[in-house]
Order: structure tokens, then sequence, then C-alpha cells
């Protein structure tokens, strides 16, 4: 009796997500040879593509090819020919044919539209996303692909680890980290311990954490994935993360350790034959013997870098290894510089990668600024250009806090607390930060921040001002780079905070009415969480700050005064009282507060500490408005001492 194709191939599935690798394919043959044996057609064309699917997820490409090889010769219109064209698709792309790949996966979706094969339609997508769109640099498109087949799958019932991966992939290149950790957040609940998939997660959340610069939490999450990739033997993870260790022993100084982990990287790719792999090896390594202070390994590498990702049309990391063979070129007095960087610019200028600026900033900014007095035309044109684009590029977010502090955070890092000291740069950018649509007019600001000053002083002043905020915002921003944060425009001023910005007290002004109005305790306590203290403390004493202040102010005593309403009605009376004290503490002029706790102590039974919230608001209103309390207070009062 034959054994039970379905339960080998179903073993051997199990197999894999256990990292047996070797019983994996043991069990996925035998289920073929099985099926072979049993003559049916039906189970052998079956068993032939979970087989072919296995050798595929184990990188086996030239086996799983051959294995398909008769079926794609006869290509009858069936799903089991659809899922061997993707198969032969993968094949192609591992080996770096990336057209021959595009030409089966457009055959797969063409034939899955034609039959109606949701499932193949959408694994079609899926690897013209991540094999031939991602890898030739064609973001647009990827994303377009990978969300077309993650509304397949939805329809489907099925939960599929790619699409968020892809996506978080594409993003951190784009340089978008809101996306990057909202696809992340997507993609755990599909994540299987020890798997492939789980090495990805890891290593994405690496990358994100080494452009973060938060090198603590980076190395940890390069520790999970280089134990999946060594333990599943996955050849690109196993570059990937190699790749990534490089980057972080790069940033953290450690450069001859860099330089072997780009080095077993490119040797990794190597063996592989991931010609795109091998590309993005060379720029690593170029950039760790560059650091190194190697005058010619650098050329060298990123030089056979354009000539492999050229051949492989992969126009992003082309772009990229050309912009740091410029960079390298201009630095080492080359004779091909000015050649190398027209070349770079209008190549990124083409395509539209002005992002690279911002991923490559530590070389580009300062090759654009030198470029901008090239006395070449062309050359000092193509800088130009790119300068103007750039300011469509959102630099990292800022965090501010401005309740009973002033802290700023660019991204993950904090600029010290004495920069903002520097010719009225704080102050300024907290007046901005208060202004409708954080702008004001240059007349305005004079009067405000220097009203004591003539005009002319002021007006030196508010130029030193405004140039110190620029350069605190973006420390290596060149001269006659346009400042993406800080902009005088005729005469206006404007802060621009990138996307994913937040302002704690705008933060607050927005949740704590919601959460008045939801009567919930627990939202109310969240909101007023956001107000640590009073708004700019070091400018107490600045007519512009006051009114605002007071507003927030203001804003947090009802905030107060509702949570201790909805804690009397919930009988939690000792935290109602507490209520009481806290805005009493604040405005000793409340009588919604003193009522509220008169009420609280009645319900706890402590009539006199009752009458001296009374007697205590009486005595205050009478020093220092000379009006009495409110008549339901006196009315209140009175019916206490009667009793």
């Amino acid at each position: 009796m034959l054994p039970d194709i379905t339960r080998l191939l179903v073993d051997s599935d199990t197999k894999l997500l256990n990292a047996d690798t070797q019983a994996t394919i043991d069990l996925a043959k035998k289920a073929f040879e099985t099926a072979i044996q049993s003559g049916l057609p039906e189970q052998i064309t079956s068993a032939r593509i979970g087989y072919a699917q296995v050798l595929v997820r184990l990188g086996y490409y030239k086996e799983a090819r051959e294995v398909v090889q008769d079926m794609l010769a006869s290509l009858p219109a069936t799903p089991e020919t659809v899922e061997a064209q993707i198969i032969a698709g993968i094949c192609a792309a591992e080996i770096d044919d990336i057209d021959e790949a595009q030409k089966w996966y457009y055959d797969a979706a063409d034939l899955s539209r034609k039959i109606h094969y949701t499932s193949g339609l959408a694994n079609a997508l899926n690897q013209l996303s991540s094999s031939v769109f991602l890898p030739r640099g064609q973001f647009n498109l990827a994303l377009a692909a990978i969300d077309e087949a993650q509304v397949i799958w939805q329809e489907n019932g099925e939960a599929h680890w790619s699409a968020p991966f892809l996506k978080a992939y594409i993003y951190l290149i784009l340089g978008d980290r809101v996306l990057v950790r909202q696809a992340l957040d997507e993609y755990l609940p599909v994540v299987k311990p020890a798997t492939r998939e789980a090495g990805g997660y890891y290593y994405l959340w690496a990358r994100l954490c080494l452009d973060e610069e938060e090198l603590g939490k980076a190395e940890e999450y390069l520790q999970l994935a280089l134990r999946v990739a060594n333990q599943t033997g996955v050849p690109d993870l196993n570059v990937w993360v190699r790749l990534e260790y490089s980057r972080f022993h790069r940033l953290k100084g450690e450069v001859p350790v860099a330089k072997s982990w780009a080095e077993d990287a490119t040797r990794f790719a190597q063996r592989a034959t991931y010609k795109y792999l091998y590309g993005m090896a060379l720029i690593e390594r170029s950039l760790s013997t560059w650091e190194c202070g190697d005058t010619c390994s650098p050329e060298a590498d990123l030089l056979e870098a354009k000539k492999v990702l050229g051949a492989l049309k992969n126009n992003y990391d082309l772009a990229r290894a050309s912009l740091l063979l410029s960079a390298f070129y201009q630095q080492s007095k080359h004779a091909e510089a000015n050649k190398a960087w027209i070349e770079a610019a209008e190549m990124i200028l083409r395509e539209g990668y002005i992002f690279i600026l911002e991923r490559e900033r530590k070389f580009a900014f300062p090759l654009v600024a030198s470029h901008l007095r090239d006395r070449d035309v062309r050359s000092r044109t193509a800088a130009e250009n790119l300068i103007q684009k750039l300011a469509t590029v959102a630099p990292p977010p800022l965090k501010i806090y401005g309740l009973g502090q002033f802290i700023v955070f660019q991204g993950r890092h904090r600029i010290p607390d004495q920069a903002w000291k520097r010719r009225k740069s704080g102050e300024l950018l907290r007046y901005l930060i208060l202004k409708a649509g954080h702008s004001a007019g240059r007349e305005e600001i004079l009067e405000s921040l220097w009203p004591e000053s003539s005009p002319s002083t002021a007006l030196d002043l508010f130029h030193q001002a405004t140039s110190t905020l620029r350069h605190i915002l973006e420390q290596d921003l060149p001269d006659k780079f346009p400042s993406r944060y800080l902009s005088v425009e005729g005469e206006r001023v404007f802060l621009h905070l990138p996307p994913a910005s937040v302002v704690d007290f705008e933060q607050f002004e927005q949740n704590l009415p919601i959460a008045i109005q939801s009567g919930k305790i627990d939202r109310l306590q969240q909101a007023l969480s956001l107000y640590t203290d009073e708004l700019f403390p070091m400018d107490r004493y600045a007519d512009w700050s006051a009114s605002r202040r007071e507003t927030l102010k203001e804003l947090y005593l009802n905030g107060l005064l509702s949570l201790g309403q909805l804690y009397y009605a919930k009988d939690q009376y000792s935290q109602a009282l507490d209520c009481s004290r806290r805005i009493l503490q604040l405005d000793s002029w409340s009588e919604d507060a003193v009522l509220l706790g008169m009420n609280a102590c009645l319900s706890l039974k402590d009539t006199p500490r009752a009458l001296r919230l009374y007697i205590d608001l009486e005595r205050t209103l009478k020093e220092e408005l000379n009006i009495s309390p409110r008549s339901d207070l006196r009315a209140l009062a009175a019916q206490l001492r009667q009793e």
C-alpha cells in the first residue's frame, strides 16, 4: 500500500518549520515519487508542485526548475500550470535573469485571470513586486502590485507575510519610518518562530534601528536574525544580515570589524550566485574599506557594483553606487570626478531617487554643495536641480515637549539643551510653535522677541536667530541649501514640522476634549497625563506665551474637574477629593472644585473638612477679589454649620 501523499507533504512542511532541511526535502521527494508510482495524473501534478515549492523555499532553484520542466512544456490552462510558471519565474529571478522572471510572472498572472484563479494571481503579483519591480528600483509599481495581491489574500481570508515585509522594506528605502512601523505591526501576527519570515522580521527591525542609530536595539535584532539565517540556511537572508552587521559596526566606529562582515557578505552572495545581492555587498564593502583609509579598493568595488547592477537594470542601487563613486572621486580629486558627478546626479533626477540624498547625506550633501560652486555649467545645473528637488524629501520628524520643560528630539536623537540658548534660537522656535500654522510675520517677531532693541539691531538679531535655528535643526546642512524645517518667504517665517512630528501641548489640546466627551475615566487619565506642568516655564514672563499658557492651564483644570465628577458619580469619593485638591493648587478661586471637594468630603462623612474647604475659599475670594462665594456654596456651608 502506497503512503499517503498529502500526509507526506504535510510532514515535509512541518520539518521545514523545524528547520530540518534534509528531512523536508526527503519527505517532499518521497511524496513525488509515491505519486508517480500511483499513476494518477492529478496526484503526480500536485506532488510535483509541492516538491518544487519546497526546493524553491530552500534555495534549490535549478532542481526546482527541473521538477516543473515537463509542466511548462504542455501549459494546460490549470491552476497547477500557474504554480509551475511562478516557480519558473522564481528560479529565473534567483539566478538574476529578471527579464525571464518577469515574463513567467506576467504569464502566470494572465492565466490566473483567465481561469479565475485568485490565489495564483496574488502569488504572481507578489513575485512581480518582490523579484522584478523592487530589484529594479520601481518602488511605486512594487507597492501597487503587492497592494493588489494583499487585497486578494484578504478577500480569500488569507494572511500572507510577504505583503507587510515588502512594504516595510520599500518604506525603509524611501525613508518613511512611520509606514515602516505600520507594516511591521501588520507583519508580526503572521510570523512563525525560527522561519525565514521571522528572520526577515528581525532584519527589518535591525535596519530601522540602524537608520535611527539605536545601536543597542539594532544589535539585538541582528543577533536574532543571524541565528535564524544560520539555522535555515536561506541565502538571501544570510547576505542581508551580514550587510547590516557591517553597517552596524561602521556606525559604531569599528571599521575593521565592519569590513570583515562586508567581505563575508560578498563571499556569501558570490557562492549563492546572487548578482543583485553581490552588487549590494560590493557597495557596503566599498564603504567599509573607504572608512579604513583604503584609497584603491573602494573605487574597484563601486565600479564592479555599477557593472553588475547595470546589467540587472537595478537602477536604484546603481544610482546609489554612482553617487558614492562620485563622492569618492571628489574626495580623492580624481580626474573623472566631474563626469561621475554628472552621471550620478542626472540618474538620480531622471529616476526620481532624490531620497538617496537624505539616506547618504554624509557623502551627498558636501558633494552637492561643492558642485554648486562648480565652473562647469552642466555640473552646477545638476546640483541646483537636486537642491530644488531635495525640498520634497521630508527630514526626520521632530518631537517637541513644551509642558513643564523644553526638549526637542530629532528622530530618536535629543538636541542638546545648550544649543537652544544660542542667539535666541530656542525662543524663536517656541514662538513659532505657538503661532497659527507655525508661521509669523517678521515685524511681529521683532516686536515680540526684541522689543527694546533698535529696528536695525533687532533685524540683525533676527537674522542671527533664524540662521542659528536652521543649523541647529540641520547641523550638516551646507551653505545655500534650503532648510526643510525653517523658511523665510517674503515677510513671513515658517516652521515646517515633517510628517510624524509631535508637539506635546498640541496633542494635549486635541486629545483632552475628546476624552472629556467620552465620559471614560481611563481616557481622561491618559489625556491629562500629557500635562506635566505649565507651558514653556522659561518664558513665563514673556507676553507672547501668556495667552496659550493660560488656555492650556484652563483646559487642564476643566479636564481635572470632569475626571473628579466622574469619580464622584461612580462613588469613588477619595479620588474625586484628590481631583478637587489638584485643581485648587493651581486655581484657589475655583468654586466648582470646592463644591466637588465638599460633596466628596460629605460622602466620606468628613463634614469638618468640607467646611474648611469653604472657609479657605471664602477667605481667598475676600482678600484677593473682595467678593463672596456663589450662592449655592454659601447655602451648603450654612446647612453644614447648622448640623
